[in-house]
């Protein structure tokens, strides 16, 4: 097989014309029973890693970086302008305590495989770089490390190891509210809302979505003029890196400032979710199964208990304590992947009230994962 993709990272249109097929799959998905058994998310990562993998599309390009860079921080804002906190706090609480549960889980899969694995004698800081990757995210492991010394060799395939194995773990969640023994384990009124308004949605997509251009318009507008503000505030005070702090905490406030006026406010939530949906297939075409194999699957197999620990810690804690499958999830998926990931869930699920809550955790994880991380590194060394 060629090094070269059939679609070269240059071929702009061509990349962004499959971008939008993989979002508009997901979406039709989601009308159909396989989506509401499987989800149009799940099916939307496994075709775009699938692709990929395939050497059919680039496993990096400029126009996934233009993803990443201004099209996920875009739609955080198109999101929360509905984000009525009075609404959301009281009916969201579980989240944290089943993100601290998941945040447990998560160390004790780090010394668990620290114990069980043969990883040589990096194997204290390959503990905390993973338990910071996924208490936080991709940016504690690089910082972890950097501050752990690792050799750079593992760093590649650590990288590798934690995007195929965050793929997978994403769809695994995207498919757990059709598991019926799951959601008799842990109910969810959430869940039985979504999916009570589902059908009604669906049809009124069918028939008509009232797209109004004056209202999206000015929803761009607003939230790119949020984007503005918020990374230059965090560059001033010097946190660049949670830039996306910023854009929720200020899309916040006016969202309960201005309640009434930002109701009325027509296909501002669509296309945030259009947004994030093409988030989904850059982060399915960035998992390097190759790359992943050919460097240390010694280092999957360590990744793979961690994440394993974390699942099982998290929901038996969450059953002790009786809390909402829907909240688990999304809290599960801000520990492991972070914010980005989490709010884009939220969002594809209709679960919108967890929208702001994700990325408020995936930041709480953000914050707290370094210290974890190096710590831990440490006090195995």
């Amino acid at each position: 097989m060629s090094t070269e993709p059939l679609i070269s990272q240059d071929w702009h249109f061509a990349i962004w014309s499959i971008m939008f097929g993989l979002a508009a799959l997901a979406f039709w998905t989601d009308t159909t029973k396989l989506g509401r058994n499987v989800s149009g998310v799940a099916i939307t990562l496994a075709a775009s890693m699938v692709l990929s993998n395939l050497n059919i599309i680039p496993q990096s390009a400029p126009a996934y970086d233009l993803v990443w860079s201004y099209l996920v921080p875009l739609a955080v804002p198109l999101l929360l302008f509905k984000a009525n906190m009075r609404r959301v706090i009281p009916e969201t609480k579980g989240m944290f305590i089943a993100f601290i549960f998941g945040t447990i889980g998560t160390l004790i899969g780090s010394l668990l495989g620290f114990w069980l694995l043969p990883l040589g004698e990096q194997a204290n800081n390959l503990a905390g770089v993973f338990s910071a990757t996924y208490i936080g995210g991709s940016m504690n492991m690089v910082a972890v490390a950097k501050a752990v010394e690792i050799d750079s060799s593992l760093i590649s395939a650590s990288v590798a190891a934690d995007n195929v194995i965050g793929v997978i773990y994403l769809a695994l969640l995207a498919m757990m509210p059709a598991l019926s023994f799951l959601r008799r384990w842990l109910p969810s009124p959430i869940i039985e809302r979504s999916e009570q308004q589902a059908e009604g949605v669906i049809a009124h997509t069918a028939k008509s979505v009232n797209f109004n251009l004056l209202h999206i318009s000015f929803a761009l507008t607003l939230g790119l003029f949020i984007c503005a503000i918020s990374y230059a505030i965090a560059e001033k005070v010097g946190l660049g890196h949670f830039s996306i702090l910023f854009i929720t905490a200020i899309t916040v406030v006016i969202a309960n400032l201005f309640p009434k006026q930002l109701a009325k406010l027509e296909g501002d939530y669509d296309i945030g979710l259009l947004l994030m949906y093409l988030f989904f297939v850059v982060v399915g075409a960035s998992a390097d199964i190759a790359k992943m194999i050919d460097s240390a699957l010694i280092i999957v197999l360590f990744a793979g208990i961690i994440v394993t620990c974390h699942m099982l810690v998290i929901f038996i804690g969450s059953r002790i304590f009786k809390l909402d499958l829907a909240e688990v999830i999304i809290a599960s998926n801000a520990c492991v992947l972070g914010p980005p990931t989490a709010a884009a869930l939220a969002a594809g699920k209709r679960w919108n009230d967890l929208v702001t809550p994700a990325i408020m955790l995936g930041i709480f994880g953000y914050v707290i994962a370094n210290f974890f991380g190096v710590t831990l590194a440490a006090l195995l060394s």
